[in-house]
C-alpha cells in the first residue's frame, strides 16, 4: 500500500477520483473532486489516496487546508472523509502516516475528519482510535441526519410519512402551490433572496451570494446539484439546493418566505424533489442535519419535526475525529476558535451556545 497526493486540475484524476468516491458506502458530495474546487480559495484542496499494489484506490480523502492568519500554521480538514470499502488497521495507519508527513511539509498542526460511519459501528471506531485519532465533541458537519429510502413505490413511500406530512403535501397541491426545477443562476438568485429572509427571521449568519453562485456553477456543471423552487401565484415561497452524488440526493440548503406559510409549500417542495430523485435512479434522500435531543423550546424544533415527518428514524454518525501533530498550535487554535465562534454567535443571536448540540 502507498499513500499518494494526486495532482489537481487533471481530468483523468477527476474521473478516477469520482468513480471511487461515488461508489463506496458513505459517499458524500463533500468528498467529490468538485467539492475541492468549490472550497478552493480560502481552502487548498489535496486529493489524497492510498493505493494497492496494482495502483487502484482503496482509500480516498479530499483534505482541505486552511491557513491561520499571521502565524504560518494551518489545519487539515477532510469533510465526510476518508472513504473506503473495507477498513483495517494497516490501511488506516498508511493513511495516517502519509497525512502526518504531508502535515509536516505544509506546517499543519492537526487533521480533522468526520466520515459517515454510524456511531454504533464500534469495530470501525476502534480502528480509528487505535490509529491515534481522538474524538472532538465540536462537530463541523451535522452529526445527526434523517435518511429516507426512496426505493419503494410512490404510493408506499407517501404512506410511510407521518399523516400530517401527507396532509400538508395534499393541502399545498390543492391550494395551487407549484414546484419547478430551476437549475440556473436565476434559481440561485431566488434561493438567496429567500435565504436572506430566512436568516433574518431565524437569526443565523449566511455566506455571500457569490459563494452560492460559485457552488452552483461548480457542482451543476458536473450534474451534481440542482435547485427547486415552490411558488404560489408566481411568487417564490421556498427554495432548496440539492446535491446528487452516488445514489444519494442531499438537501444541502433550504430557504423560505414569510408569506403564505399556511400553504405548506416546503412539504410539497421536498416531495417533488424526492420524486425527481427516484426518476433519476437515486435510492436515498438525505435531509442532512437534525439537532441532537431538541426540546419544544429549541429554535430548531420546527425544522426537526418537519424532517421527522418524512421519516421518524434518525441516523447518528461517529462525529469529528482528529489527529494532532503539534499540541501547542492545536491549543492556540482551539482557544481562538471558541472565542471567535462565541463572539459571532452572541452578536448575531444574543446566545452563547449553539442550538444544534452534539
Amino acid at each position: 500500500m502507498r499513500f499518494e497526493v494526486l495532482p489537481a486540475h487533471n481530468p483523468a484524476v477527476r474521473e478516477r477520483w469520482n468513480i471511487f468516491a461515488s461508489s463506496v458506502d458513505g459517499s458524500s458530495v463533500l468528498q467529490s473532486y468538485e467539492w475541492g474546487e468549490v472550497k478552493r480559495g480560502l481552502w487548498q484542496p489535496f486529493y489524497t489516496a492510498v493505493t494497492d499494489e496494482t495502483g487502484q484506490i482503496i482509500l480516498a480523502a479530499l483534505i482541505l487546508k486552511r491557513q491561520m492568519p499571521l502565524v504560518g500554521r494551518a489545519i487539515f480538514y477532510a469533510p465526510r472523509g476518508p472513504l473506503f470499502r473495507e477498513l483495517n488497521a494497516a490501511l488506516l495507519k498508511t493513511f495516517a502516516d502519509g497525512v502526518r508527513a504531508l502535515a509536516k511539509k505544509e506546517n499543519v498542526f492537526a487533521l480533522r475528519c468526520d466520515p459517515e460511519i454510524e456511531e454504533t459501528d464500534t469495530s470501525i471506531l476502534s480502528v480509528f482510535q487505535n490509529a491515534g485519532f481522538s474524538r472532538n465533541p465540536e462537530n463541523i458537519q451535522p452529526r445527526g441526519t434523517i435518511l429516507l429510502d426512496i426505493r419503494p413505490g410512490e404510493d408506499d413511500l407517501l404512506k410511510s410519512f407521518h399523516h400530517k406530512t401527507r396532509y400538508n403535501i395534499k393541502l399545498a397541491e390543492k391550494k395551487g402551490v407549484t414546484v419547478e426545477e430551476m437549475n440556473s443562476s436565476a434559481g440561485i438568485d431566488i434561493f438567496y433572496d429567500l435565504f436572506e429572509i430566512t436568516s433574518a427571521r431565524d437569526k443565523f449568519m449566511i455566506l455571500r451570494r457569490s459563494y452560492f453562485q460559485h457552488l452552483h456553477k461548480t457542482l451543476s456543471d458536473s450534474s451534481l446539484s440542482t435547485v427547486f423552487v415552490a411558488k404560489y401565484d408566481g411568487k417564490p415561497l421556498g427554495a432548496v439546493i440539492l446535491t446528487t452524488f452516488g445514489k444519494r440526493m442531499v438537501y444541502l440548503y433550504g430557504a423560505s418566505s414569510n408569506e403564505h406559510r399556511n400553504l405548506m409549500p416546503n412539504h410539497l417542495l421536498h416531495w417533488r424533489a424526492i420524486l425527481w430523485a427516484k426518476e433519476h435512479g437515486l435510492t436515498t434522500y438525505d435531509f442532512w442535519g437534525v439537532p441532537a435531543n431538541p426540546t419544544e423550546t429549541s429554535p430548531l424544533w420546527g425544522v426537526y419535526r418537519f424532517k421527522k415527518g418524512f421519516n421518524e428514524t434518525e441516523t447518528r454518525w461517529m462525529g469529528t475525529y482528529e489527529l494532532v501533530f503539534n499540541r501547542f498550535w492545536y491549543f492556540v487554535f482551539e482557544k481562538a476558535t471558541v472565542a471567535f465562534k462565541t463572539a459571532i454567535r452572541f452578536l448575531k443571536t444574543g446566545k452563547i451556545k449553539s442550538s444544534v448540540g452534539d
